[in-house]
């Protein structure tokens, strides 16, 4: 397909808990009328970890449209973890998304790892066995051109970063690499927020613009912005965020989307002239749940101290944890095999 035709998908993420400190932010990155060309909202992947989050804002964030995927239950570093230890903290995050944030268990299709700290074969063995889609933690150093997504058919094409890589086929399994920045210094950074930031809004918006433009004048290879929402606090990196963003959303070949809708589109690819019509683009979210704005609050003791959990699902009878979820049907704390 000519480049010309491939549409500059964007990616917004954002890793670790949802919760009140965070909450203004998203209200004012995706309740502010930011739709895509086909009049959908842009939308984001938030990578869960557990503790700390409000699952009622999990439910919100879902209800309208944006992707849950598994950051792990506790956010510890997994590099020595074995295989039932990955499924623990990822599967069982997947789990807790569904139990207390009304997320589909089925749409949760993807992690991020802690730290980037990932597991190496045990860790997409995990994924493979336990029907993840997708993985987001390896940086890709080479950016001209940036990579595409691949699946783990193959052995991996590029430098690991951050070992242990996989060195195994995991066939039908994807890795949505964190193709590195390049900051206004020359620094390279696989985080928007872990490059060297500028200190002024104007700066903010050339460096993000500098490397959105390697990628929509070369292969349009999906752009990411992967943030923690702490970065934000900053208020001129939110305003230079943010009016980075808008000069984006006017384009008319740019599309914020999540990525599974991203995957999707490299499954299946669609020229710009067409994605009007392209299904996984449209924004119908009928299957999923209501937003919870009436959620109980679960007082429930943990590390010596009582968390207060919110949720529109029924509160378990303890904080849930690494292997004990307080979900009765867990398949992953009563080890049944997928």
């Amino acid at each position: 397909m000519p480049v010309e035709h491939v549409p500059q998908i964007v990616l917004l993420t954002f890793d670790d808990s949802v919760n009140d400190l965070n909450k203004q932010l998203y209200m004012d990155l995706f309740e502010k009328g930011r739709v895509n060309p086909n009049g959908c909202p842009i939308t984001a992947t938030f990578y869960v970890s557990h503790e700390w989050t409000d699952y009622s804002q999990v439910q919100n964030l879902y209800a309208d449209g944006h992707e849950m995927a598994s950051h792990t239950v506790s956010h510890s570093f997994g590099e020595q973890f074995s295989q039932k230890k990955w499924t623990r903290e990822v599967a069982g995050q997947r789990e807790i998304l569904a139990a207390y944030g009304g997320v589909k268990l089925e749409d949760v299709r993807g992690m991020r790892a802690p730290f980037l700290s990932i597991g190496g074969n045990k860790m997409f063995k995990m994924l493979y066995d336990s029907n993840f889609t997708y993985d987001s933690s390896m940086p890709v150093y080479e950016n001209r051109p940036p990579s595409w997504p691949y699946t783990l058919d193959y052995k991996i094409f590029h430098d690991c970063m951050i070992p242990p890589c996989p060195t195994k086929s995991y066939p039908g399994v994807w890795e949505v690499p964190m193709v590195m920045w390049q900051d206004l210094n020359g620094g390279r950074c696989s985080m928007g927020d872990a490059c060297a930031n500028p200190p002024d809004a104007e700066g903010v918006v050339k460096m993000l613009m500098k490397n959105f433009e390697r990628h929509y004048t070369t292969n349009r290879a999906p752009f990411g912005l992967y943030y923690h929402a702490a970065w934000f606090t900053q208020p001129h990196h939110k305003e230079g965020f943010i009016a980075f963003l808008d000069a984006i959303n006017a384009m008319k070949d740019v599309w914020i989307v999540t990525n599974w809708q991203a995957l999707q589109w490299v499954r299946d690819p669609t020229p710009i002239s067409r994605l009007n019509s392209f299904q996984p683009f449209q924004c119908n979210y009928a299957g999923r749940p209501k937003r919870c704005n009436n959620p109980k609050v679960c007082n429930l003791w943990h590390k010596s101290g009582v968390r207060y959990m919110r949720t529109c699902q029924p509160c378990p009878d303890i904080y849930p944890w690494t292997g004990k979820s307080g979900i009765r049907s867990s398949r992953v704390d009563n080890d049944i095999e997928e």
